[in-house]
């Protein structure tokens, strides 16, 4: 913060001598050749000292905007560093277009309650528009039993009912326990106790690992978090708000040649 303050308080001198300059020179005395005497330093930062009292809400909105800016250059810088990781791990699960020309990323968590209100957005998403790929990535943050019930998600991959174990965890409004998760897989008529041993394997927890690490360079510290295209976007938000992302990243990737 120390570095932004001396920033203002640069800038607010500079601005405050230019113009005391300015003001100090009469139109008979504002000759070319005539160089304005420069005012005293305690005088000018009384002046500034007396703006910010009177206007502190400047201060407030400069410093904002400035870390705004910071988060989301840095973003940006995180979000080219991680394509890879982002974009293309074969092992995070998906829907959607694998082709598609928008990419929508989520990082969710099996207890949070925006997470549930926003899945069926999700679903219905995949079916309106044939050219959006969806990817999930876990990011169990919430309680112990978040991570329990992504471990078991991802091992319903192996089984191919990555997908449809996601919609019965988003549905489920309530605790998340051993019997319930047993229940989702028996109901799907998954090999329980092939589900149970692959929940338990190490590869579900490296997985979910590899998110946190994502997740905490991208800056997401709450689910859910998306990225639309390069747009993060943190928080549960409408379908209509999304359909304008999205359109507005199909647009951003024609400008740019589809890459």
């Amino acid at each position: 913060m120390q570095p932004l303050l001396s920033r203002i308080r640069t800038a607010a001198v500079a601005a405050v001598v230019l113009a005391a300059s300015v003001l100090s020179l009469s139109p008979a005395q504002a000759a070319p050749d005539q160089t304005p005497a420069p005012l005293d330093r305690a005088a000018v930062e009384a002046i500034i000292h007396d703006y910010i009292v009177n206007n502190p809400d400047v201060i407030l909105t400069a410093v904002d905007q400035y870390q705004r800016q910071s988060m989301e250059s840095k973003q940006s810088a995180a979000l080219d560093s991680n394509r890879a990781d982002l974009y293309e791990d074969a092992a995070s699960p998906m829907i959607g277009n694998p082709k598609g020309d928008v990419t929508l990323i989520e990082f969710f968590d099996y207890n949070c309650g925006y997470c549930k209100r926003v899945a069926p957005m999700i679903e219905q998403l995949s079916k309106d528009d044939k050219n959006v790929k969806i990817i999930f990535k876990e990011f169990p943050i919430l309680a112990p039993t978040s991570e329990t019930a992504a471990k078991w998600a991802l091992a319903a991959a192996k089984q191919g009912k990555y997908f449809a174990y996601h919609q019965a965890l988003m549905a489920h409004q309530g605790q998340i326990s051993e019997d319930l998760l047993t229940k989702i897989g028996a109901d799907l008529k998954l090999d329980v106790a092939k589900l149970r041993t692959d929940a338990a394997a190490t590869e579900p927890l490296l997985q979910i690992e590899r998110n946190r690490a994502l997740a905490s360079q991208m800056g997401l510290t709450g689910t859910p978090s998306f990225i639309v295209g390069d747009q993060i976007v943190p928080g549960a938000i409408e379908m209509d708000a999304m359909k304008d992302l999205i359109a507005k990243a199909r647009a951003a990737s024609k400008k740019d040649g589809g890459k």
